[in-house]
């Protein structure tokens, strides 16, 4: 794989601190209950923030470590009533990232492995189900500064199981297939190694 000249004289190392919205697409929880009826459990939107490490291996394709954490409360739904306390989600991640459109202006693709967990006082009952292992997937735009900036926005997908089980309950919920967004975005600094 040939590697532009104007690609060998980036940095191999790249630091972005950014900012988000975490956006749930599915509920957590979704099942009858005897008596109650419908119980339905969801994670709120929330706000954001990250950082990722980017090293740019063959030109092109790089290899990257993400963190993110999101404040996001949960809602509790049976019958007729409804109860939402706070709580956040968090995710690590490591993933390969492709320059489709290297130059001042880019767009990359990326896939990986991640790590999904959830806390706050929404999950003080819970004992088993906190965080699970799946897949991101995502895409974005890069826009080259002056110097050793970039502003850099993506869009990610985490993809995993839920299933919960609760102090005191012998069975766990249902497992939920979770599809949950994070729209970022960020300055990346070139770290020049």
């Amino acid at each position: 794989m040939a590697v532009s000249p104007a690609m060998a004289q980036l940095p191999k190392f790249e630091l972005e601190p950014y900012v988000g919205a975490y956006l749930p697409l599915k509920d957590l929880i979704s099942e009858d209950i005897e008596p109650v009826g419908r119980v339905t459990g969801s994670q709120k939107e929330g706000f954001a923030l990250g950082g990722r490490l980017t090293f740019w291996a063959l030109g092109p394709i790089g290899f990257e470590g993400n963190f993110v954490y999101a404040w996001s409360d949960t809602e509790l739904s049976a019958a007729d009533t409804s109860e939402t306390t706070s709580g956040h989600v968090w995710a690590g991640d490591v993933r390969a990232v492709w320059r489709i459109l290297p130059g001042p202006i880019g767009i990359h693709v990326d896939g990986g492995v991640a790590y999904v967990g959830r806390g706050g006082d929404s999950y003080e009952d819970v004992t088993e189900g906190k965080s699970d292992v799946g897949g991101v997937i995502g895409a974005g735009l890069r826009i080259k500064l002056p110097g050793l900036f970039a502003i850099r926005a993506d869009a990610d997908a985490y993809l995993y199981e839920a299933q919960f089980t609760a102090e005191g309950e012998a069975e766990p919920s249902e497992k939920q297939f979770q599809a949950d967004i994070i729209i970022s975005a960020g300055l990346v600094i070139g770290l020049g190694l």
